[in-house]
């Protein structure tokens, strides 16, 4: 499988990490807010203008953080045994407030003191269940066969995207797309939605539409997710490609606001017409971890952990408890997040690049006899997904 951009146009949610992985993993509840023996202990009254106050907790367990160093610029100060702190004289306006220490993993967080002074501020525990080379991967494409550190790709929108399952049937070797695809298809994402956003997302809504082979970007509604049907893609080795299109509204963020996503038809091609094959549901699962911004990860037998989004051989479900959980931390974190956990402020962020992207699943590698091949040659194919494959010449 491989990614490219194509070139185009140009909230933060503090999920509780903890209730998600409660029954995963196990989740210690933490120690107790009162602070009686806290000398930095803030309270809960405003700090007034030009400081700041709050507390220090972990992202993957929710305990209050000691110890930890929490920064602005040069005024920096030690949270207490209940996490809070408070730092006088920092100033107004957007803020970048870093914490660290040696049990967990340095976070810039973007404070804005117009809006809040007191603020509660979340940092990833080093002796976690968090893995922070399946994180690269999963959010930044790390993988060993890419190797970037890409900021955070994901949708931001308060609204959830409308999913759009095109019925156009053109492009399938059966000319048609039956109740039971779409049903399938509705099945997937309302289970893996809310998985996948951490919870942002938690109502699916699911349209059937027609749109044309020639559909461009610009034929896709606004916060819209159109799933279509390619049977051409196999004769590119192909299971599905998905493009996301990033809303550059702001050059400090990365968000999502539109998806393309292309699926081979035809049973066949998947494990229901052979078994050495991959479900329809995986792929379904997998294309759509493109659309909400995830990338690729390995295979546990190259050191990765269990995932839908393994770049190659089959993963097996539609996700494990390692995407869920990493997954989560992405959606708590400001799109456009960067390497290892830095929140989009002026100074710090990454230029972002304004394209498209183009994910290609090219794990459909078995043959094809030749009265399908004669059929595939015959159909018409999504002029998305031919101007995918064209663009890799």
């Amino acid at each position: 499988m491989r990614w490219f951009f194509m070139k185009q146009r140009s909230v933060k949610l503090l999920i509780p990490i903890c209730i998600i992985i409660m029954a995963l993993f196990g989740c210690d509840s933490g120690s107790s807010d009162s602070g009686s023996d806290n000398p930095t202990n803030p309270g809960t009254d405003d700090p007034g203008v030009g400081n700041l106050s709050g507390k220090v907790v972990g992202t993957i367990y929710g305990n209050a953080l000691a110890g930890v160093t929490v920064a602005v610029g040069s005024l920096s100060t030690v949270t207490g045994t209940d996490g809070t702190f408070r730092l006088d004289g920092v100033g107004s306006g957007e803020l970048a407030v870093v914490v660290s220490g040696d049990k967990i993993y340095r976070r810039t967080k973007a404070v804005n003191t117009t809006q809040q002074r007191t603020v509660k501020i979340d940092a990833i525990e080093t002796a976690s269940n968090f893995s922070l080379r399946f994180y690269r991967e999963l959010a930044r494409g790390n993988h060993p066969k890419e190797g970037d550190l890409f900021q955070t790709h994901r949708w931001t929108s308060a609204t959830p995207p409308t999913f759009y399952i095109n019925t156009n049937a053109a492009s399938a070797i059966d000319g048609k797309i039956d109740q039971k695809t779409i049903d399938t298809v509705t099945r997937v994402l309302k289970e893996i939605v809310p998985v996948y956003t951490g919870g942002l997302y938690t109502k699916v809504t699911v349209q059937t539409a027609s749109f044309p082979a020639t559909m461009g970007f610009n034929d896709i509604p606004n916060n819209g997710f159109v799933i279509s049907f390619d049977d051409t893609l196999r004769q590119m080795g192909a299971y599905g490609l998905t493009y996301t299109d990033p809303d550059f509204t702001s050059p400090f963020t990365s968000t999502i606001s539109k998806v393309a996503m292309f699926l081979l038809d035809n049973e066949q091609f998947y494990k229901a017409g052979n078994s050495a094959n991959i479900s329809f549901e995986e792929i379904i699962a997998h294309e759509s971890g493109h659309g909400f911004g995830f990338r690729h990860t390995s295979e546990p037998n190259s050191g990765g952990l269990p995932s839908v989004m393994v770049k190659t051989g089959e993963y097996g479900g539609i996700f494990s408890i390692y995407d869920q959980l990493h997954m989560a931390i992405v959606y708590s974190r400001s799109a456009g997040n960067t390497d290892i956990d830095n929140d989009p402020v002026s100074g710090n962020a990454k230029q972002m690049r304004a394209s498209r992207e183009v994910f290609i699943d090219e794990r459909a590698t078995g043959g094809i006899d030749n009265e399908t091949q004669r059929q595939l040659a015959e159909l018409p194919g999504f002029a998305l997904a031919q101007e995918a494959f064209e663009s890799q010449k």
